[in-house]
């Protein structure tokens, strides 16, 4: 597929976008990924608002992944059959776009094949159970169909692989920032134990909740795993405090200055600042990076000028701490 794909890019770039529509699909397909993430995935590929009608139940999501109120499409949009009684659409203002067609032929099938494994697979039900759409009854019925006892839970957000132990349901779901695995454990397993051998995968654990609030535990999660670093895989939203109420408030399109400075930085300037922080030492932060303390000192002085404020002080400290989260969360 990879090489027919380099052969098609060469002779017809429109040819090979749409065999990207195809492959992306039949990637989702593979990963076995839910009704909502499906939708999510054409809505990104396609940049617009993508829906489907099951029955009587509507589900709608925006191009930036957020899912919509649900609106019936009356005659307003060109729908495409899905199933029986079900059909999925484009909400696209103006001209049809290029490959709109095939990602809505490819969503549609992929929704057929999600159909098919829904009654033999547990994919669906951890979405379920971890969507904030869902209702509370949806979410209760897909506990039930996990055999999760009613107790605390926590959820896990990784990379798709590798997979975790077989007693701990997860599944692959579309988001934002791509596919993401999600694992739900119990309480009292920690999360480095839910996988064998995986010591380096990040992995970003959500809250304690009630098996009912487990969408709330898939929050925070997302946002633990996207501040992961080589130096910490693993971290739990709980332990980021009150900064985990600024990550879910920020808003990722909005730049704070104090976060752009930083962003205008290079690599080597951010480590020295990230070393000054650990250390709180100049010179332990020069052992850490094998520069000369002088070095060191003449740099950090001209970063402070940069960034407006020391990051020493417990005031800057804290603009520091807050800025650079704010700036591993936009990226």
């Amino acid at each position: 597929m990879q090489d027919l794909l380099g052969r098609l890019t060469a002779l017809d770039p429109d040819a090979s976008e749409t065999l990207k529509v195809v492959s992306y699909f039949d990637a989702l397909v593979e990963r076995s990924v839910g009704v909502e993430s499906m939708l999510r995935g054409a809505a990104v590929l396609s940049g617009a608002t993508v829906g489907q009608r099951d029955g009587r139940q509507i589900m709608r999501v925006r191009a930036d992944g957020v899912r919509i109120d649900p609106t019936d499409p009356g005659d307003a949009w060109k729908l495409r059959d899905s199933g029986p009684d079900a059909v999925v659409w484009i909400e696209r203002e103006g001209e049809a776009h290029t490959n709109d067609a095939m990602i809505l032929e490819r969503l549609a099938l992929a929704l057929g094949i999600i159909r098919a494994r829904r009654s033999v697979g547990t994919e669906s039900a951890v979405e379920l159970a971890i969507s904030s759409y869902a209702g509370a009854d949806e979410r209760v019925g897909a506990l039930s169909r996990l055999r999760l006892a009613p107790g605390r839970y926590r959820v896990v957000a990784s990379l798709p692989d590798p997979e975790p132990r077989q007693q701990h349901p997860s599944a692959i779901v579309a988001t934002r920032h791509g596919l993401t695995r999600a694992t739900i454990l119990p309480d009292d397993v920690a999360a480095e134990d839910a996988w064998e051998g995986a010591t380096e995968l990040r992995r970003g654990v959500g809250t304690t909740v009630d098996g009912g609030q487990l969408p709330e535990s898939w929050s925070s999660a997302l946002i633990a795993v996207r501040l992961t670093t080589p130096a910490e895989p693993t971290l739990a939203a709980a332990d980021l405090g009150a900064l985990l109420l600024v990550a879910e408030t920020a808003d990722p399109g909005v730049g704070h200055p104090d976060a752009a400075a930083l962003a205008g930085l290079d690599a080597r300037s951010l480590d020295l600042l990230d070393a000054v922080i650990d250390e709180q030492s100049v010179r332990a932060a020069a052992v850490r990076l094998g520069r000369h303390h002088s070095s060191v000192q003449e740099r950090l002085t001209a970063l402070i000028e940069t960034l407006g404020y020391d990051p020493r002080t417990s005031r800057g400290h804290a603009r520091f701490v807050l800025a650079r989260m704010l700036l591993r969360l936009a990226d």
